[in-house]
């Protein structure tokens, strides 16, 4: 019978599924575990050091590294080495003899590498790719200083040397721990490591005290009343000098939560409600006041040292311009706008390593520790903070400081501004957004110009949606 035979079988079948699940058991407890390294749940992204970590000393600063680096540092000291780098670099003029003197003390504390620095005076990024695409390692550069916001398209195209692969992530999670964290997220593209952040620059308010009866706006309220005070046009003065560009109109998108580039949700709101409101204040509110929409940044400064305008929203350049004629200088973060804080762009000096150090591990050891040298030195810092007014990125000197404030007020300015900015976005897609946004703003300023306040106001809309479409496409 049917059931019959499904009745005397079941014994032996349940008998032989015990057997069976024993013999797995046994198996798994004698015989290794093995996985696939490619789906290895915990696999880091940094190659694991082929040597014992050891704490090195650079800079005044420890640090977790592989005992191989330790080692190279040491010979460095003791010039049991002879690796030249070549450091390049776009500074003002007055950083460069800083830069030069901060190079001296580095060989003289490490003679087994010579730096051989050079200043260039624009275009530093076309610079670097130019010597590392021509395949000379000699003549390339090796460290160089470049703001972030072109790290993406170096990093695209293999120009830059990823921390992440080259150093150990012990290494890396101690570097973390030494910078302000938006610094250090400057350093990032793809979930790698590129470079070291030495600075931060972002816009700060600056005021002649002598003409705003020493106050530094805090509101655009504020800030208002004291350009309706002092323009008068028609003798050749103006209430404002505030340069009129995709960057300097920024804290007004930002404040009324507009944006450019989203580089996290990978979107582009030029169109956006918040940057289309930000564009109408900036030209309702803020243009009637300035020289001229077409102006220079010379002639901006020039107007804010002349006396000609109470205050100029300035960057790093510009303060240390204006600081030697204006002799009242107050400097201060963005006023908020209608109770918005503005968030303005914030630019990360980066110190980066090119793919031509990786010639020999040597060379690639030296640029590192150069590297890491300047970005990890308080001393060295001291030097650029005190004598150039920058912002330093190391976490213990912005702590320096801020507790020095009346000191340093314009690297404190900066630090208090870019503390609640945004940072400038890597991504290589900023090369459209920043073009179709200037196309825009020129158009903007031709209809300002030729046929008013008005009919600008009503032609920000179109052209923001133009702009859009040209970015995206």
């Amino acid at each position: 019978m049917k059931g019959g035979l499904a009745s005397s079988s079941a014994p032996r079948t349940l008998f032989s599924l015990l057997a069976f699940l024993l013999f797995l058991l046994l198996a798994g407890a004698l015989l290794p575990r093995i996985v696939p390294e490619e789906v290895t749940p915990t696999m880091p992204l940094v190659t694991p050091p082929s040597t014992a970590l050891e704490t090195v000393e650079i800079g005044g600063t420890q640090l977790r590294a592989p005992s191989d680096f330790k080692a190279f540092v040491e010979k460095a000291k003791k010039k049991e080495v002879e690796v030249r780098i070549n450091a390049w670099a776009s500074l003002l003029p007055q950083e460069v003899i800083t830069f030069s003197s901060l190079v001296s003390q580095f060989m003289r504390e490490y003679p087994g590498v010579a730096v051989s620095y050079r200043s260039v005076a624009a275009g530093i990024v076309g610079a670097v790719k130019a010597s590392v695409r021509a395949g000379d390692p000699e003549s390339a550069a090796h460290v160089f200083l470049s703001s972030h916001d072109r790290l993406g398209e170096l990093a695209e195209e293999g120009l830059v040397v990823s921390l992440t692969r080259v150093m150990a992530r012990e290494t890396l999670e101690d570097l973390r721990t030494f910078f302000l964290p938006s610094t250090y997220n400057a350093t990032l593209y793809k979930l790698h490591v590129y470079g070291l952040p030495l600075a931060v620059e972002s816009l700060v308010l600056a005021c002649n005290a002598e003409l705003t009866r020493g106050v530094l706006p805090r509101t655009f309220a504020e800030l208002e009343e004291i350009m309706r005070r002092h323009h008068a046009p028609e003798r050749g003065r103006y209430g404002i000098a505030w340069q009129v560009s995709p960057y300097h109109v920024y804290p007004f998108v930002s404040a009324f939560g507009g944006f450019y580039y989203d580089e996290e949700k990978d979107a582009i709101g030029l169109n956006s409600a918040g940057t289309v409101e930000g564009y109408r204040f900036f030209f309702s509110r803020l243009l009637p006041y300035s020289f001229d929409g077409n102006a220079s940044q010379e002639e901006q400064l020039s107007l804010f040292e002349q006396g000609k305008v109470p205050c100029a929203a300035l960057d790093q350049a510009g303060l240390t311009r204006v600081k030697e004629k204006v002799k009242n200088l107050l400097v201060g973060p963005l006023p908020e706008v209608e109770g918005r804080k503005p968030k303005p762009f914030v630019y990360v000096k980066l110190i980066m390593i090119t793919a031509a150090a990786e010639e020999s591990k040597e060379r690639l050891y030296a640029s590192l520790l150069f590297a890491l040298w300047l970005a990890l030195n308080d001393k060295a810092l001291w030097y650029l903070v005190n004598d150039n007014d920058v912002a330093p990125a190391k976490l213990s000197m912005a702590d320096f400081v801020k507790r020095r404030g009346e000191l340093y007020p314009i690297p404190l300015a900066m630090l208090s501004s870019a503390s609640s900015g945004t940072l400038v976005p890597k991504s290589p897609k900023m090369v459209k957004v920043w073009g179709a946004l200037s196309a825009a703003l020129f158009d903007m300023i031709t209809v300002y110009n030729e046929r008013g306040r008005e009919e600008a106001l009503r032609r920000i809309a179109p052209l923001l949606e133009r702009a859009q479409r040209e970015a995206l496409g």
